[in-house]
């Protein structure tokens, strides 16, 4: 279980990103259902060694504030308090929302770690 926050109509968390032995601790994160696919800023990336190779995947991303070219990578883990998603993909673009964020939680990731969201209490928790 973990405790949200409402930030200028936002509902945000924090997470940690796990990638080749090194870790980071994203406090802004976005809680989006309607978002397809987790992000987090290229600039926040590469703090940890998270660069584009030629091998990793690039897509078009649309959303409500228009849309960009991400890439795609596998990162080792992500956890949201103490739950937990290992070996899951994460895309990585500039994230010029007109937001404050350092990344997004999308539904893959929602999915993935079986997280239910209790807009009453502001709670998310896996249900694994």
């Amino acid at each position: 279980m973990k405790k949200l926050m409402i930030d200028e109509g936002l509902l945000l968390t924090d997470m940690e990103i796990y990638y080749k032995g090194r870790n980071l601790h994203l406090t802004r994160v976005l809680i989006d259902t309607g978002s397809s696919n987790s992000i987090i800023s290229t600039d926040i990336a590469e703090t940890i060694g998270i660069f584009p190779e030629a091998a990793d995947p690039i897509y078009r991303v649309c959303g409500i504030g228009g849309s960009e070219i991400v890439f795609s990578k596998m990162i080792d883990s992500i956890k949201i308090g103490q739950m937990e998603a290992e070996k899951i993909q994460l895309e990585i673009g500039s994230m010029n929302y007109g937001f404050n964020l350092e990344g997004i939680i999308g539904l893959n990731l929602l999915k993935r770690m079986k997280i239910s969201i209790n807009l009453e209490k502001l709670l998310i928790m896996s249900e694994s």
